[in-house]
């Protein structure tokens, strides 16, 4: 593999930047699996929702990362200063649309069909992270100044130290530890706004203390600017509008798996928290993809861009295969990590979860490739591409077949997750197909 030393310098820090995020979660819902079953079946489609409303402003405000490895593989200094600040001013103004979406948010939790005692647990949860979301969207934005540049290992040490205060958080908040109250699922969610903010104001001390703003005038291109704010709309905004979609198709499945009891959604919820163990990374490979490949073409090196994409997809399946393998042959280790004190629900759920880890390595397969070859195009710019298919994909095959799965016939939830396996597979080829064709070659955002 030619660009090997390439992607491991600049995708390991970032998978283990998603597998400190992954560890964070897979504790905190182990946390909450322990504060009571209510509270881990109401946790994950209560965070996919608030996730389904973040993730349009966190997927243009992440562009940012793209803006600048494309300025920063030019040589534009003073854009890639630029870039950092138009994603500022575009995440303060996330923060403030999106405390009022929390009203439709409560009114889609309240017509979920969960039971009463899940619903009020998943509301809680909801408006406690939604009143936080604009952090989210500046933590990425300010990570990305970093990222784009190549330095993930400073992501990597701040997300760490970042995990590292949530989950001490979580502990204290959900159960009541250190004289502070217990709060339960609530908890859960103040945790994560504390660890958010903390993580912000880092990265605001580094970046403008650092050695860095010498050679980026980040304080002199402070002001709001146009040309490179136009850039990140018109190229993030579908990138984003296209991760709303797809989290929204999620978030949808995970209600629709709800439908069929309590046991079912927490045995759903325990495998998708275990398969983050594989997923994340695999994002952090995704994420390392958009950055070379922003990189290569702000250097206008494409034949760069086609191999680095075919390296990234050899290293992401060895990693995916191997941790898919354990989920095959090792289903009860994970999932005693969500016991519980009720031995009989705890049985239900350990039923339900074994079939589904059986399709665990299949599915992560076929998300390894979607992941690559869409970041590859989203990092070139083809994010128009992306947008529409999705929402063509999405509105035709995906939703309507899990709801009729799901709901409206008698198959089970196992059903559901082998259509929303081909349903990945097929998302990959296509952005396989896009790949080859090279469209992309014509795109040019920085300019020639």
């Amino acid at each position: 593999m030619k660009h090997f030393k390439e992607i491991i310098q600049v995708s390991l820090p970032l998978v283990a930047s998603t597998a400190s995020y992954t560890v964070l979660t897979f504790t905190d819902r182990m946390f909450l699996s322990w504060y009571s079953p209510e509270a881990i079946a109401a946790s994950v489609p209560a965070m996919a929702l608030s996730f389904a409303a973040i993730c349009f402003f966190m997927g243009t405000g992440q562009y940012v990362n793209v803006l600048i490895a494309q300025f920063y593989g030019a040589s534009q200094n003073e854009n890639v200063a630029r870039s950092l600040w138009q994603g500022i001013y575009f995440s303060i103004f996330s923060g403030i649309v999106l405390v009022l979406f929390i009203p439709l948010g409560l009114l889609i939790i309240n017509n979920s069909g969960h039971s009463p005692e899940v619903i009020i647990q998943e509301k809680t949860y909801f408006e406690v992270l939604m009143y936080g979301a604009g952090l989210v969207v500046l933590v990425h934005v300010l990570a990305a100044y970093y990222s784009g540049r190549g330095r993930t290992n400073v992501v990597m040490y701040t997300s760490f130290l970042g995990a590292g205060v949530n989950i001490l958080l979580n502990y204290l908040l959900i159960f009541g530890k250190g004289g502070l109250p217990e709060m339960g699922i609530k908890g859960a969610g103040l945790a994560t706004i504390l660890a958010n903010l903390f993580i912000a104001l880092f990265y605001f001390i580094i970046i403008f203390t650092g050695k860095d703003r010498h050679k980026i005038p980040v304080i002199r291109f402070a002001g709001f600017n146009w040309e490179v704010f136009r850039k990140l709309i018109r190229f993030g905004a579908p990138n984003g509008f296209q991760f709303f979609i797809d989290v929204s198709a999620f978030t949808a499945f995970i209600f629709l798996i709800g439908l069929h009891g309590d046991d079912i959604l927490a045995a759903s919820n325990i495998v998708l928290s275990v398969n983050m163990l594989a997923f994340m990374p695999i994002v952090g490979f995704g994420q390392a993809t958009s950055i070379l490949v922003g990189q290569y073409m702000g250097r206008k090196d494409q034949e760069s861009v086609v191999s680095i994409t075919w390296d990234t997809i050899k290293v992401a399946c060895i990693y995916g295969g191997t941790v898919g393998f354990t989920f095959l042959l090792f289903p009860e280790f994970y999932i005693q990590f969500f016991r519980g004190e009720d031995a009989t629900s705890f049985l239900n759920i350990t039923k339900a979860a074994i079939p589904l880890f059986m399709l665990l390595p299949a599915f992560l397969l076929a998300d390894t490739f979607a992941i690559i070859f869409g970041s590859a195009l989203g990092g070139a710019g083809d994010t128009k591409f992306k947008m529409w298919f999705t929402i063509i994909a999405t509105l035709t095959l995906f939703v309507p077949v899990e709801v009729l799965i799901l709901k409206f016939s008698e198959m089970s939830a196992v059903a559901g997750w082998v259509w929303i396996t081909l349903y990945w597979t097929f998302v990959g080829f296509v952005f396989w197909l896009r790949f080859k064709k090279g469209s992309w070659r014509s795109i040019d955002m920085v300019g020639s």
